[in-house]
């Protein structure tokens, strides 16, 4: 691998999205491009590349993506937007462990229709967020 090649993936990744959820943002089979996370929080809106909270298998419809031979199991990631961010009131269908905004160092992730997001998992940590989707490289047809 070259020494571009191994700059560029440190930072970028190009992700194959699996399942519906997202539609009609991102379709099944479209491939994004996504930013490694970096100090900057995502913000409401931004369409995250995340760890799964919990480690059972998804529903159908889930947003499962992955990202090489060298990502973890598909079925570990996610794509979704980011819904609210800490300070912003968690949204009436996102289950929370104490009332009140969401807390500091958590975000709520939906999907643009049902699927495995905050509806299900609440409130989850930033750390679980990989990288921000920054565009739309290759359509599914």
């Amino acid at each position: 691998m070259t020494w571009l090649l191994r700059v560029f993936l440190r930072r970028w990744l190009v992700v194959t999205v699996r399942g519906g959820s997202m539609e009609p943002a991102l379709r099944d089979g479209d491939l994004v491009l996504a930013r490694r996370r970096t100090r900057r929080d995502p913000r409401r809106g931004d369409i995250v590349v995340l760890r799964r909270p919990d480690a059972t298998a998804p529903p159908p419809g889930a947003e499962v993506v992955h990202s090489g031979p060298r990502a973890a199991a598909p079925s570990q990631w996610l794509v979704k937007r980011v819904a609210a961010v800490a300070g912003d009131p968690i949204p009436p269908d996102v289950p929370s462990a104490a009332p009140g905004p969401v807390p500091a160092g958590m975000i709520v992730v939906l999907g643009d229709r049902p699927g495995l997001d905050s509806r299900l998992f609440g409130p989850t940590p930033l750390t679980t967020v990989h990288a921000t989707v920054v565009r739309t490289i290759a359509t599914a047809r």
